[in-house]
């Protein structure tokens, strides 16, 4: 074996001699460096392009991708839009920023949001001009779309083609399943607040012990059609819940100069955390693009990403500002959580379990992005299976038990959805888009005026990045906090 075949077995992508196939882990794509002012539908192959202009993208690949019937119109892609975007993330942002404070969260929610909306953006123009390209028959999705903006970019991106789909993929990953873990906690905190309510007590662990069973039964619907009408209750009951919520948060309203302006320097991160949690929608962005019937009307000045955004801003402003203003330090991770204290109002706990329920809902449609992701690797790698329905049973039970694992461990839900947030939400909305306009605007020299294009995807970069590095340092640290205190709890009543 030579040289550069040590290299291929290794997992390590490399350009070689023109029409050179290159081979990494049975992901091939190749490069005619002797035409590289020719076609590029000639120029570039790979199995990603293949399957685009042969037949629609797999959800594996997509993902969040669920596919339709038939074309939607605008308003119908502006409710997929809202309903991908709107959920815990949401409820959350009371929390958020009692973090981050009442003069200090706004303007920095604000610009989050408008750099996300920037970012989506960025993605569907890239995704459309690969389209064009390439000559495909679909619009590549998130991960098709980072692997062939390295593919068609310079040689310094080239080489990183197959890591950057491997690490979007992985990326998707982490984010949906703590997205699972954060429906765990949620439920079983509901729950748990409604029995004590109901003056019964029984500890959280429980809760989620219960709530095993129903989440372990959605999990295994493995065909889309029936996660639908599943989904499409829980979008009924989450729409109904949020009006109540309004209705609660807006009474009563204490002065604004009672609660803090601004929050303190190390809770920052966990504030940036939790918002950059509640706007990841960004998966979400290039499947709805695909299936509408009028794609102009996407990304246009009144389009769906636009005007959905602004909507879903506001909601995220208004949620977290009067949620903070009502409840003050005491609003938790869930501003539904509060709404249990109301043991006299049977309304109020009606909604908290209404909410719950909804969440339990959508469990299973996160779920499905992960399990089709990872299956289709193990189908790849290991494949075929003798079978195939009992080892994906095995894969979907597994993963139902990591994420009841991991959200024992870690029962706090505002610092759950912070880690969640600063981990993989930071990556898949600050980082990635950057570097796929990175790699499509330099191979193209067009980056604007004064370079201001690559002078943003530089510092959305760094911002990601700080996002990342010192959000988890502040949710671990806070999580570190919680359990020596439990302990300390533990040792000086029970310890001695």
């Amino acid at each position: 074996m030579n040289h550069d075949q040590n290299n291929a077995v290794e997992g390590t992508p490399m350009l070689l001699k023109p029409e050179a196939m290159i081979t990494v882990k049975k992901s091939k794509f190749s490069i005619d460096q002797k035409k590289e002012r020719g076609d590029p539908s000639k120029i570039y192959q790979s199995d990603t392009i293949t399957k685009l202009r042969n037949k629609p993208a797999h959800m594996g690949q997509s993902h969040a991708f669920i596919p339709s019937k038939h074309q939607t119109s605008y308003l119908e892609t502006m409710m997929h839009f809202l309903k991908g975007n709107i959920g815990s993330g949401l409820l959350a942002m009371g929390d958020a920023f009692r973090h981050g404070g009442l003069l200090l969260a706004p303007p920095i929610t604000v610009f989050i949001g408008l750099i996300s909306l920037y970012n989506q953006h960025m993605l569907v123009v890239n995704s459309q001009k690969l389209h064009a390209k390439l000559k495909l028959d679909e619009f590549p999705g998130f991960s098709d779309t980072m692997e062939l903006s390295f593919l068609t970019g310079p040689r310094q991106f080239q080489r990183f083609t197959d890591t950057i789909r491997r690490l979007v993929k992985m990326f998707v990953i982490i984010t949906q399943l703590g997205f699972c873990c954060v429906y765990f906690v949620f439920v079983a905190q509901s729950s748990h607040q409604i029995c004590l309510a109901l003056d019964i007590d029984y500890k959280l662990h429980y809760h989620m012990a219960i709530m095993l069973a129903p989440i372990l039964f959605t999990a295994m619907i493995r065909n889309l059609k029936y996660i639908a009408p599943i989904s499409a209750v829980a979008n009924l009951i989450m729409g109904l819940g949020i009006a109540a919520i309004y209705y609660y948060i807006l009474q009563d309203l204490p002065p604004v100069s009672t609660r803090n302006y601004v929050g303190h320097i190390q809770q920052i991160p966990l504030f940036f955390g939790t918002v950059i949690f509640a706007f990841e929608g960004i998966a979400l962005v290039l499947p709805l693009q695909r299936e509408m019937k009028k794609k102009k009307n996407f990304n246009s000045s009144f389009g769906v990403l636009n005007m959905g955004s602004i909507l879903i801003i506001a909601l995220m402003l208004s949620m977290g500002f009067f949620g903070y203003l009502k409840y003050g330090e005491n609003v938790k991770g869930s501003i539904t959580l509060n709404l249990s204290d109301r043991k006299d109002d049977p309304l109020a706990l009606v909604v908290v379990g209404s909410i719950g329920f909804g969440i339990l809902c959508t469990y299973s449609l996160q779920f499905y992005v992960p399990v089709a992701i990872i299956w289709a690797e193990l189908e790849e790698k290991y494949g075929p299976f003798k079978h195939p329905a009992f080892g994906e049973t095995i894969l979907r039970v597994s993963l139902v038990l990591l994420t009841f694992i991991l959200a024992a461990v870690i029962p706090r839900l505002g610092l759950f959805i912070s880690l969640v947030g600063a981990i993989s939400s930071t990556g898949l909305a600050l980082i990635f888009p950057p570097l796929s306009d990175i790699a499509v605007r330099k191979k193209e020299g067009d980056f604007g005026r004064f370079h201001w294009r690559l002078l943003m995807d530089i510092l959305t970069i760094i911002l990601g990045l700080i996002g990342f590095t010192t959000g988890t340092y502040a949710s671990v640290h806070e999580i570190i906090t919680v359990f020596r205190r439990r302990e300390t709890l533990v040792a000086s009543t029970g310890g001695s």
